[in-house]
């Protein structure tokens, strides 16, 4: 009888030892910063008393259960405000925290290329030959009147198909490498003619052309030029100039023989839209064979969509 008194007492005191323990094991605590980087975030916890992480970040995907991660979170034309949270388990419990971050708008580069030079990528476009119109207006103010229009692909029917195989590879790092997959690269009749570049003709007399063989030019860079007040020397009827001067618009300038689309006297171009896979652009040309007093000046513009290459 002894012996089983003294064996109740000893499991009675350990229960009161271990609910004591218990009870005397401190909760966790827990607080994280987030380090913004584009869409990239990388997380720093400061915890006690853990022994499991649980970081819901916000945007659907999976359950984290590392102490420092790093998670990457898609962007959108503008910025975007996520709720993360940080729960906690330990012995003496669980707690959650949360913060709210805000990720950026994905940057004109970022359409353009792909990546930011922290992340570098790069990302090929072509002329569309599937886009919906080819427009050709006068090297106006505003673009008006219309030249001339054509449906899409109106280039195949004209001679040029080879301009829809060449494509131009915009890098994160600022460079620019023109691919002449057709064998040459879509050019302005008159700059070929005034040049003495070799060309396959004026085709269907619009004033464009295709320069063959083309050598793509190296150590070519480029800049997107954001809320530009752009000036421009035109001559709209071939015989008269002016400055023009298109305000707050989105550009894109050249270094080293570089250029997005065509050929011609005049490189940058004015970017009317960009997304992750359709730009629609404004190409100065010079398509009408000018007096000698308005060489170089473009009097038409080309309105052309680009699209991803793969």
């Amino acid at each position: 009888m002894k012996k089983r008194f003294k064996l109740a007492g000893l499991v009675f005191l350990g229960l009161i030892l271990f609910v004591t323990c218990k009870k005397e094991t401190p909760a966790p605590t827990a607080s994280f910063t987030a380090a913004v980087n584009d869409g990239v975030v990388t997380f720093t916890a400061v915890v006690t008393n853990d022994s499991k992480y649980e970081w819901d970040f916000g945007d659907g995907s999976y359950i984290n259960t590392f102490p420092a991660p790093v998670h990457t979170y898609s962007q959108a034309s503008t910025p975007t405000d996520i709720t993360v949270k940080l729960t906690i388990k330990g012995p003496g419990g669980e707690v959650t925290t949360s913060n709210k971050i805000t990720i950026p708008a994905k940057t004109k580069m970022q359409y353009l290329t792909g990546g930011t030079p922290a992340a570098p990528k790069s990302k090929k476009w072509r002329i569309a030959s599937g886009a919906p119109t080819f427009n050709i207006n006068l090297a106006t103010a505003n673009f008006l009147p219309n030249y001339k229009s054509y449906p899409g692909g109106i280039l195949s029917a004209v001679g040029l198909s080879q301009v829809y195989n060449d494509t131009f590879e915009f890098k994160s790092d600022g460079t620019l490498t023109i691919h002449p997959n057709g064998g040459g690269i879509f050019a302005g009749y008159v700059y070929c003619a005034l040049n003495g570049v070799p060309n396959i003709g004026n085709a269907g007399g619009s004033g464009l052309s295709y320069i063959k063989p083309f050598t793509a030019p190296t150590n070519s860079t480029f800049q997107i030029n954001e809320g530009k007040n752009f000036t421009i020397t035109t001559s709209p009827d071939g015989m008269n100039s002016s400055a023009v001067t298109y305000s707050n618009v989105m550009t894109l300038s050249f270094t080293n023989g570089g250029f997005l689309g065509i050929k011609d006297f005049s490189s940058e171009c004015i970017i009317q839209s960009i997304t992750d896979n359709q730009i629609i652009a404004n190409l100065f040309v010079s398509a009408v064979a000018p007096p000698q007093t308005q060489l170089g000046k473009p009097n038409l513009v080309l309105n052309l969509y680009f699209e991803v290459a793969p």
